[in-house]
């Protein structure tokens, strides 16, 4: 009983060591919601920045919001060659593998002179 009571520690580490090498092994999947806004007439996408594991899956819900014209909006990670146009009213969802890490520009490819974002991938 006493050699058991003595091995228990060491039996319980090896168990943790073995359980967190299997979850960091496996990338993570993380899903990110996106909303374009206008304040006192700046467009801008919100969060301005994400921030994810290099090799997890990233899924980005985009909404555009603004009650302004135009109706639509870009939305860029050229970096991840993302380039999408969401219009108001109509919900996109982006997908792609953070397989680099890094920090990455997010524009608006249709209005370059709203207020841009960034993908921070980090090891």
């Amino acid at each position: 009983m006493r050699r058991l009571v003595t091995m228990l520690p060491v039996a319980l580490s090896l168990i943790a060591t073995s359980i967190l090498s299997a979850s960091a092994a496996q990338p993570a999947a993380m899903t990110v919601t996106m909303v374009n806004v206008e304040y006192e007439g700046t467009k801008m996408w919100l969060p301005g920045t994400i921030t994810v594991p290099k090799g997890a899956k990233v899924t980005v819900k985009l909404v555009n919001n603004v009650p302004s014209e135009p109706a639509q909006h870009g939305f860029a990670i050229p970096a991840y060659n993302i380039q999408e146009v969401v219009n108001r009213g109509e919900p996109k969802t982006v997908e792609f593998t953070a397989d680099k890490a890094g920090v990455f520009p997010i524009s608006c490819q249709l209005h370059p002179a709203h207020v841009a974002g960034q993908l921070v991938v980090v090891p």
